[in-house]
């Protein structure tokens, strides 16, 4: 598991923030995604900026202990017991065409949560693009867990992106005609 120091995430980002914006494609776009140490809120926070989608940071029951050790162990439990935490702030999806789904790599795989998001969120017709943020592990490592999991969802799942470096995003938002 990669994680860098912790930080409590604030209420305020439960709410989905309304600087939406229609990309070249005219679809509507939503950023979800979960942060515990801040690597992943800061790359989801950058997204936002070049693509002007509403932004919403995922909360879950149980929540997600912030000390790195406890974390560690906390998820490796939930995959060793194949858990699935409930999101308790999952929006209407109705309205995006395209979510940029956001999640630090843990244990070379996706968390637990997005188990969850994949078997609960209605996705059909939805295009799912992945981004994960890791010290050491590429988006490639995660991607057949998200194959697996996007099965029969009636999603189309992107290939996603690390995104640790702003020049990443970039480019991966241009190449994908996702940027403003």
């Amino acid at each position: 598991m990669q994680t860098s120091k912790s930080t409590q995430a604030t209420g305020s980002s439960d709410t989905v923030k309304k600087t939406s914006h229609q990309s070249t494609t005219n679809h509507k776009m939503l950023i979800l995604y979960y942060s515990n140490s801040g690597t992943t809120k800061t790359a989801a926070k950058e997204i936002q900026k070049q693509t002007g989608a509403d932004l919403v940071e995922m909360t879950f029951n149980p929540t997600y202990p912030t000390s790195y050790n406890k974390l560690g162990a906390f998820a490796q439990h939930q995959i060793d017991v194949n858990a699935r935490p409930k999101i308790t702030n999952l929006p209407d999806l109705t309205k995006y065409d395209t979510i940029l789904l956001g999640f630090p790599t843990w244990f070379h795989r996706p968390p637990m949560f997005i188990n969850s998001f994949f078997e609960t969120a209605k996705l059909t017709n939805k295009t799912i693009v992945p981004f994960t943020t890791s010290a050491s592990s590429e988006i490639s490592e995660s991607t057949p867990y998200l194959k697996k999991m996007a099965k029969g969802t009636g999603a189309t799942l992107q290939t996603g992106f690390r995104a640790n470096e702003t020049g990443t995003i970039t480019a991966y938002l241009k190449k994908h005609q996702l940027a403003k």
